[in-house]
């Protein structure tokens, strides 16, 4: 009986070896089967087999929208099925973290980066980690992704990859140092020639509010009441007002490490005081509209390019907007935007430019962690495709010989009818996932080239006045990148802080310094911890 146990049990292990190995094989033969048939290639290059992938983004997708044969070259080329979930702005922070924190995050997804949610969510193991080699098999996308800058600094505090930063710029960054668009206005320049206003390319603030009281006094448009001298919401009045003098009063800039080596909260800044002042004087003066503050999304925008009652507004420095406007000019006003808009660069007082350093990124990608190795594959191709030239050039101009040539000096022209832009050719363009359109927008013809040119050039003005003797906040990546519970319990909504404070009765610099002080007890904490990390 023992001899046959000892016996018996050497067969035994050898089916059981036999079996193991092949089920292991059969097992790995399959896996790499699916994988190799999941994005397998027919002879004429497509792909064989076709994904349903879910999607989740910021463009709204009306029924219709896709039946059209810019959406199809998508799905046809890359043999996929959309499964669309389109995402609302105000929603866009809570619905992504309910998705994330639940597991039911699409295949893949925009977010907008949050560091320290971003750092939770690879310890939770709740975004999926690229492969190591990714950079290798997609150059396009870790071409872009490595101007972000964010890209390389998470992999130091991760130990690999799990987003995908957007960069805002690819090969068309039109200034060195980047400065964030914002703090371009646009004025009424036949206004401004009828009440005597000189046209230039930078103005400061007071320089502004002077025009504004000139059209008040002789209002040149007949409009009586219906006037507003400057259409600025609360955000807009905070850019272009309290900035412009005090370049860390914004919740991106206002914790900051000052020249003494120490970090400061930059609403706390007599600068900011002075950009107070000039809001509460113009406010006063009825030189803003006594519901400014109320004011949501475009409504300051739309009493210049839709109402034609606003003597000056908040642009932004992209051509785009200067295109729209145009447009909505022409639509709502029926007037040539040429003849009436000349857009400049707001200056503090002291006659210095502010603003700040712009970080090459906005927003991000993330992907499931439970998505299949198939379909991350497919939406790799898909965006690394769309980085490049030529898959800018569709995305952004369509189908060449159709929607789009090349001209003399090989410059690129449209082919669309007047007054007919992309989106109403084709709605609902999403499949740019990547690189966002700021980009594109430099060089983009359906732009006219003088906008083009102008945003351009306000650009390189940013450029060349912030750092010849101006005041720009740097990005810190120290400071951005650090997270705490005392940081996010001191992140305020300053646009309705100052409207608040220019609002309130009594002294303002009184009323400015009790503010401060009943801030200190959230302050101090990120203070004291950033402090920290220099010793």
């Amino acid at each position: 009986m023992k001899t046959n146990k000892k016996l018996s049990v050497k067969p035994l292990l050898a089916v059981v070896l036999v079996l193991t190995m092949m089920l292991t094989a059969c097992s790995s033969k399959q896996d790499n089967a699916s994988n190799a048939g999941g994005n397998a290639k027919d002879e004429n290059g497509g792909y064989k087999d076709k994904l349903k992938i879910s999607t989740a983004q910021l463009t709204e997708v009306k029924d219709g929208q896709m039946d059209n044969e810019f959406h199809k070259f998508w799905t046809d080329k890359f043999n996929i099925e959309w499964d669309y979930n389109y995402v609302q702005w105000d929603s866009w922070a809570e619905k992504l973290r309910l998705w994330i924190n639940s597991g039911d995050l699409p295949d893949v997804a925009s977010w907008n980066y949050v560091h320290g949610d971003f750092m939770n969510y690879v310890d939770q193991g709740l975004l999926y980690k690229f492969p190591d080699d990714w950079k290798e098999r997609w150059p396009n996308v870790a071409a872009a992704y490595k101007l972000t800058g964010l890209g390389d600094k998470l992999e130091e505090l991760t130990g690999g990859t799990y987003i995908l930063p957007k960069p805002v710029y690819f090969e068309n960054k039109p200034a060195d140092p980047l400065t964030n668009q914002i703090g371009v206005i646009a004025l009424r320049k036949d206004w401004a020639e009828a009440v005597g206003f000189e046209l230039k390319d930078a103005y400061t603030t007071s320089e502004l509010m002077e025009y504004a009281r000139l059209v008040k006094e002789k209002d040149p448009g007949k409009l009586g009441s219906k006037l507003v001298p400057i259409s600025y919401n609360a955000d807009d009045a905070l850019t272009n007002i309290i900035m412009a003098n005090s370049e860390h009063s914004r919740v991106e800039s206002a914790f900051y490490k000052g020249e003494d080596g120490k970090f400061h909260w930059g609403p706390a800044d007599p600068e900011t005081l002075t950009g107070l002042k000039l809001m509460q004087q113009a406010y006063k003066e009825g030189l803003l509209n006594p519901e400014f503050y109320t004011w949501k999304n475009n409504e300051g925008s739309d009493n210049f390019r839709v109402k034609g009652v606003a003597a000056m507004t908040s642009l932004g420095g992209l051509a785009s907007y200067r295109q729209d406007m145009d447009t909505q000019m022409k639509k709502n006003l029926g007037v040539e935007s040429d003849e009436l808009v000349h857009t400049a660069i707001v200056l503090g007082d002291d006659g210095k430019y502010r603003n700040l350093e712009q970080p090459n990124f906005w927003s991000s990608l993330i992907f499931s962690p439970n998505i299949s190795k198939e379909k991350f594959e497919r939406i790799m191709d898909l965006i690394d495709y769309s980085t490049s030239k030529e898959g800018q050039l569709l995305l952004n101009m369509g189908f060449e010989g159709t929607d789009w040539k090349y001209g003399d000096n090989n410059e690129l022209v449209s082919l669309l009818p007047e007054g007919t832009s992309m989106s109403d050719k084709y709605p609902a363009r999403f499949e740019g996932l990547y690189v966002l359109g700021d980009d594109f927008s430099v060089i983009n013809p359906a732009i006219k080239k003088e906008y083009r040119d102008r945003a351009i050039d306000l650009f390189k003005e940013k450029a060349k006045l912030g750092t010849e003797g101006g005041k720009l906040a740097t990005y810190d990546w120290d400071v951005q990148l650090y997270d705490s519970k005392a940081k996010s319990q001191a992140s305020f909504e300053y646009q309705n802080e100052y409207a608040n404070l220019i609002l309130q009765p009594g002294d303002l610099e009184a009323n400015w310094k009790k503010w401060v002080d009943s801030k200190q007890s959230l302050v101090q904490p990120v203070l004291d911890e950033l402090n920290n990390l220099n010793k």
